[in-house]
């Protein structure tokens, strides 16, 4: 078991050898979005789209959705208190998310580098995912 992602096993080369990839959450924050119109919306979003099919057609895609800027945030017990979102101050509310796999830390920081989120103003919070799906 790899120490920073759950290992995904995957064919490569013409040997057809397995490997291992580590995940990687990229959270991605902020961002210059309000403010455009809807033709510059959509162009925006096509980028989105084909960072999708490049990380799908490269094998490093796992998943990955925006999200919603409303929502709830639970406290913790006894009482767990809900209050409404978002939860952080708009330029660090997390608006979307990717899971990707990569060889290591280092090459998952060179494709976050291709994500058009940073070209839009937003930043990206990369973060190993850790397995515990062979625990008990």
């Amino acid at each position: 078991m790899s120490e920073t992602g759950p290992p995904v096993r995957y064919m490569v080369g013409a040997e057809r050898q397995c490997e291992e990839m580590n995940q990687y959450m990229l959270l991605l924050t902020g961002g210059d979005f309000a403010e455009m119109s809807p033709a510059e919306s959509q162009a925006a979003l096509q980028k989105y789209f084909d960072w999708n099919k490049k990380l799908r057609a490269e094998g490093a895609y796992v998943g990955g959705d925006e999200l919603e800027m409303t929502g709830k945030k639970i406290g913790p017990a006894p009482d767990f208190f809900v209050s409404d979102g978002p939860f952080a101050e708009s330029n660090e509310a997390v608006g979307g998310y990717y899971v990707i796999q990569a060889e290591s830390l280092e090459a998952a920081i060179e494709i976050s580098k291709g994500c058009p989120h940073l070209i839009f103003g937003g930043a990206i919070e990369l973060r190993p995912i850790i397995d515990h799906s062979g625990g008990s």
